[in-house]
């Protein structure tokens, strides 16, 4: 069974996610069709969990920028 494996990285190449993922493609992927419905589906199954763990990071690098610029509290 086709698989796909993901590996997320920022524009220097350093990972943005954490783990690499692989998600197992649905169906026999002989035919066009059916490499199309497999992928329709990878998308339905993975999209939302990527954007998910995206958006984590994202907020986690924007709570640490902000302590950062923040002054000591007297």
């Amino acid at each position: 069974m086709p698989r796909i494996r993901l590996h997320l990285e920022d524009d220097q190449g350093n990972p943005i996610l954490a783990s690499r993922s692989t998600y197992q493609l649905e169906g026999g992927c002989q035919t066009l069709e059916e490499i199309e419905r497999a992928v329709e589906s990878f998308k339905r199954q993975a999209l939302p969990q990527i954007e998910h763990s995206l958006l984590e990071e994202a907020q986690e690098r924007f709570v640490e920028r902000g302590k950062k610029a923040r002054p000591p509290a007297p």
